[in-house]
């Protein structure tokens, strides 16, 4: 099998499918049209699939192997309640969201449109691969909502090791790390009532203030690192949320914080967790308040499997040669591979999208992010290589 080549075969059809997912975003539980599209494209290749959850897909694709060599391929489809500026770092985009709110801000249309992409080069070559390939289209990545099924239906299929690809802004375009140990940090989310008794801005003697007691709390939980985590391992806090009352002259009855922990050590994210509740147990306790925390995690963190990941640069020197193998900090976001990996060997690589001529480089998440289209055949490339390596080793 030349992976390169049948990368570029069907680069174009590759970014004309992430347009159209850019075009049409769906957020997190509600991607209908995406997994119709991405069914649609399976049964063009007559490659069965299951329904997994409302809409997150596994297809399998046979090889001439034994059945029970397989390798799980994954790419997420959900877009972020973000409204999508125009422009990015040089210009006008060449494609934007139609959905207003809704935008493919951090690269998962990509991921979707490369996967296709490898599910075709596979299908021509399925003669070549002596195993089963498992193709998964993940549903609600972002709000970690698809990952419970697909953990659940992936169990009957075992597969031997499991590779996701992630595209990374703070890379230049087409260059790809798959380094072993942490990549993306684990992640714990967290949501925050405080109740009090509002009233008039002029006698706050007569209310129990729960603006003032969240404020304190958003002071406090993001003294977490500096305090209470070992300033030689890493812990994030951030607070995205803070919502209290209408105008500017009245105390209101509640106010409610959201927020995120990061981490690479369980244990760390255990911990962090105690002391989430530990500040806001006691801050609302001092300031009167009755308090409602909601923990959502801690969820693992992606970390590559160290033979994988050395087989992994194998494939991306075999397939595209040694310029394109690149090297980079652990990036502290989250990502849902964290559970697959937890379970199964693979890896995550991340494929750098960044290129000044074409204003690609913005943050994840930021209204200017944009990817470099050019770079998307090389994570097709890379994938296509590595799948064929893993079938061809010895289970």
């Amino acid at each position: 099998m030349n992976a390169q080549l049948l990368a570029e075969k069907y680069e174009r059809y590759v970014i004309d499918l992430r347009r159209e997912f850019h075009r049409h975003p769906e957020p997190s539980g509600e991607e209908k049209r995406t997994s119709s599209r991405v069914i649609a494209e399976l049964e063009s290749m007559s490659i069965p699939y299951e329904i997994v959850g409302e809409y997150g897909i596994i297809a399998t694709l046979r090889g001439s192997g034994s059945t029970g060599n397989a390798i799980m391929l994954r790419a997420d489809m959900d877009a972020l309640p973000i409204q999508e500026s125009e422009r990015n770092l040089a210009g006008p985009k060449a494609i934007i969201s139609s959905v207003p709110g809704c935008a493919h801000l951090c690269g998962h249309d990509a991921h979707t449109a490369m996967l296709l992409g490898v599910a075709r080069g596979l299908a021509e070559a399925r003669d070549e691969l002596p195993g089963d390939v498992l193709l998964c289209f993940e549903q609600a990545e972002e709000t970690t909502g698809g990952i419970a099924p697909m953990m659940l239906a992936l169990q009957a299929r075992n597969p031997r090791a499991v590779w996701g690809i992630h595209v990374y802004s703070e890379l230049p375009s087409g260059a790809i790390s798959v380094e072993p140990g942490p990549r993306m940090s684990g992640m714990t989310a967290f949501s925050v009532t405080l109740k009090g008794s509002g009233g008039h801005g002029s006698r706050p003697d007569q209310t129990i203030d729960p603006l003032l007691c969240a404020a304190q709390a958003v002071t406090d939980l993001c003294s977490i690192p500096a305090r209470e985590v070992k300033p030689t391992d890493v812990g994030v806090v951030t607070i995205g949320m803070f919502r209290a009352g209408e105008v500017g002259n009245v105390i209101p009855d509640s106010a409610s914080l959201a927020g995120t922990s990061r981490f690479f050590d369980p244990n760390l994210g255990e911990r962090m967790i105690e002391s989430v509740e530990r500040i806001v147990t006691h801050t609302a306790a001092a300031h009167r308040c009755e308090a409602s925390v909601t923990i959502d995690g801690p969820h693992p963190a992606v970390i590559n499997d160290g033979a994988l990941a050395a087989l992994a640069a194998g494939s991306v020197q075999a397939a595209l040669g040694p310029e394109r193998l690149a090297t980079c900090e652990p990036w502290m976001a989250s990502e849902t591979m964290g559970c697959y990996l937890s379970k199964y060997p693979g890896v995550l690589a991340l494929l750098g999208i960044a290129r000044n001529e074409t204003g690609a480089g913005a943050p994840h998440h930021n209204p200017s992010f944009d990817i470099d289209e050019s770079a998307l055949k090389y994570g097709v490339a890379a994938t296509l290589q590595f799948a064929h390596d893993v079938l061809r080793q010895s289970p």
